[in-house]
């Protein structure tokens, strides 16, 4: 299947906020809806945006309407997660791949989010962003400038992001992805992650290096690990241990990946959990110069569009 690019959201234009994992607070929603309005857009919120079911935002039923609203209400550009959590993949089997590959939805989000993009891209043929939710309000100006210009499909999304040389060699090719825990726990999914000619992007939070050691060596033995062409590792936060200081997490990273594969690594990229959470289009191509420790998008990730 042919990977399509979301519609652009046009400035100006109206995006639509949502809860389909986690609860959210009302002050972290605030904060999210003032910044897209000071960027010069309109914000509609799902009805069940502020429900709470434990630590789900509202029932499955609930989340998966307010998301389908969203698709289908003809005036919404973009569809903004509110915040992570756990949730998304509760739902997704429930999904119509055509209705969304027909509406070409941007959709924008991190962490759990992580699942729709897998899902959108394997079943839907549709690409999406990882990036920035509205729960992040340290979330530096640049992230936030980087992520809408990238909505909108402006030049200024396709500047390099700066990490630190892991190994070196070049590679180009579709970036897929996304958090580590989501993307190991997609395997055996109808979603599940194809990294056959991709660059593998990865993050996460508060996992022990043994847990993504043993993340990793799930992937490997998947296979996801040996077809790569490079890897772009961005924040893994909250992830040392004090039982077992000499083994850090980026000592299990480089371990693992450098003998999965001979493409380059880069580490210390600006994505994940982090304040300066800058916006990746997934399943577009994307350069990878393991020498300069940079990574590059290769084109804008939404396709321009007169509504």
């Amino acid at each position: 299947m042919q990977l399509l690019r979301p519609l652009a959201l046009p400035r100006g234009g109206t995006v639509g906020v949502c809860s389909p994992a986690g609860p959210v607070e009302e002050p972290c929603l605030a904060w999210g809806i003032e910044w897209l309005r000071g960027a010069g857009f309109d914000v509609i919120c799902s009805p069940n945006v502020l429900e709470r079911c434990g630590y789900l935002a509202g029932s499955d039923q609930a989340r998966l309407t307010d998301f389908l609203s969203l698709i289908r209400d003809p005036s919404i550009h973009a569809i903004v997660y509110s915040r992570g959590g756990y949730g998304t993949a509760r739902w997704l089997e429930q999904l119509d791949p055509r209705e969304l590959r027909d509406a070409r939805k941007l959709v924008i989000g991190h962490s759990d989010a992580t699942s729709l993009g897998l899902y959108l891209r394997a079943r839907a043929g549709l690409a999406s962003i990882h990036g920035p939710m509205l729960q992040r309000q340290d979330l530096t100006l640049e992230a936030q400038h980087r992520v809408l210009a990238m909505a909108c499909g402006e030049p200024a999304a396709l500047e390099p992001l700066v990490g630190r040389s892991l190994r070196g060699g070049d590679a180009c090719g579709p970036l897929v992805g996304g958090n580590l825990t989501l993307v190991t726990s997609s395997l055996g999914t109808p979603w599940e992650i194809d990294t056959r000619g991709a660059i593998l992007f990865l993050e996460d939070i508060a996992e022990q290096p043994y847990a993504i050691d043993r993340q990793l060596s799930q992937l490997r033995a998947a296979g996801k690990l040996s077809g790569l062409l490079g890897v772009a590792l961005g924040e893994f936060v909250r992830c040392e241990s004090t039982r077992y200081p000499d083994r850090s997490a980026h000592d299990v990273l480089h371990e693992l990946l450098g003998a999965a594969f001979e493409g380059p690594i880069v580490r210390d990229l600006p994505f994940g959990h982090i304040a300066d959470n800058r916006a990746l289009p997934v399943g577009l191509p994307a350069r990878l110069d393991g020498d300069a420790g940079t990574l590059t998008l290769l084109e804008a990730a939404v396709e321009s569009s007169i509504r």
